[in-house]
């Protein structure tokens, strides 16, 4: 039998599978391209970030070390100036501290430096005063004498520095029960006033005393022909005749600074008004009328060296009472 290379022809239910399996066919082939083109967008947005933070990072590195060179520049610039400027205040300190050390040496040479000033400086013994802190009835110092205080002459000196002076302010003060003034030192405002035997018996340097500034005091006297003289930083300052002439001073009374004795028994009857504000150092009592270059030395240079035989200051006791204190 002869073959037929003839084509069957396709029913409807052939045709209708045939389209069933090309829709199946794109539709996997659509689902196959959708899943492959996400992994392909991927891929490149990854490569493409990777490169943009290279090439940020490389310039942001770049950036940065321009910065930090430039502050640290800025920094040692500033830091320069600051070098400079200190040491150019330096020159100018030390320059301008040669000048004022010159001038002074200048002035070492052609002015001689106070006695005062060089007192506590180079002399032994003026270590310490006594502070006075304030005027009060209950602040004094207690003098215990090494010798006996008859006395027909002495000779007493003191550095006395008073905060301020009243009519009558007491340096020192020696008194019995029967006599409160038979020795009396006391400043008047501006002058110092030499007192023996009570009374009138006393002698006056006028404009002597400096609130605030130390000045040395020597007072003398002798009882055969009354003289008395008051020598003020080692100058004779005032001198008087019959003052107390004839008169002897007797012993077993008190001796206090800074107060008036006025009473039978130390700290009687003080008076605030009196009473001394300041300090107070270097008192010194002999039994003697001391010569006139002793006395000039007594306010000179060392003074505070040499003691009196009846009080020494340092050696004899003098015991401060009512806050009254040694200080250096």
């Amino acid at each position: 039998a002869a073959s037929c290379d003839c084509q069957r022809e396709h029913t409807k239910w052939d045709k209708l599978f045939i389209m069933l399996e090309n829709s199946q066919m794109k539709e996997n082939m659509m689902l196959q391209a959708l899943d492959e083109l996400p992994k392909v967008d991927l891929q490149t947005l990854r490569a493409e970030l990777t490169q943009l933070t290279t090439n940020l990072a490389a310039t942001w590195a770049a950036t940065l070390d321009k910065v930090t060179s430039h502050v640290v520049s800025q920094v040692e610039q500033v830091l320069v100036r600051t070098r400079d400027q200190a040491e150019e205040a330096k020159r100018l300190q030390e320059s301008e501290q040669g000048k004022v050390l010159e001038h002074v040496l200048q002035l070492s040479h052609n002015i001689p430096v106070p006695i005062y000033l060089t007192l506590f400086l180079t002399s032994p013994g003026c270590e310490t005063a006594i502070l006075f802190p304030m005027r009060s009835k209950k602040i004094f110092g207690s003098v215990h004498p090494t010798a006996g205080m008859a006395l027909l002459s002495f000779t007493a000196c003191v550095w006395v520095k008073v905060t301020e002076a009243l009519d009558k302010t007491i340096v020192f003060s020696y008194g019995t029960r029967f006599n409160p003034y038979e020795i009396q030192l006391y400043l008047s405002r501006r002058s110092a006033v030499l007192l023996v035997g009570g009374g009138q018996h006393k002698v006056t340097a006028q404009n002597v005393i400096v609130p605030g500034e130390w000045i040395h005091l020597c007072g003398t006297w002798s009882s055969e022909n009354g003289s008395a003289a008051l020598w003020v930083q080692g100058e004779l300052r005032a001198s008087s005749l019959d003052v107390a002439s004839g008169h002897s001073v007797p012993d077993g009374g008190i001796l206090q600074l800074g107060q008036e004795k006025n009473g039978c028994c130390v700290g009687g009857g003080f008076d605030e008004a009196l009473a001394f504000s300041g300090k107070l150092t270097g008192f010194n009592l002999w039994d003697r009328v001391l010569s006139s270059p002793e006395i000039t030395a007594q306010g000179g240079e060392g003074s505070c060296g040499t003691r009196g035989n009846v009080v020494g200051w340092g050696v004899t006791e003098v015991l401060p009472y009512g806050g009254a204190q040694y200080v250096s």
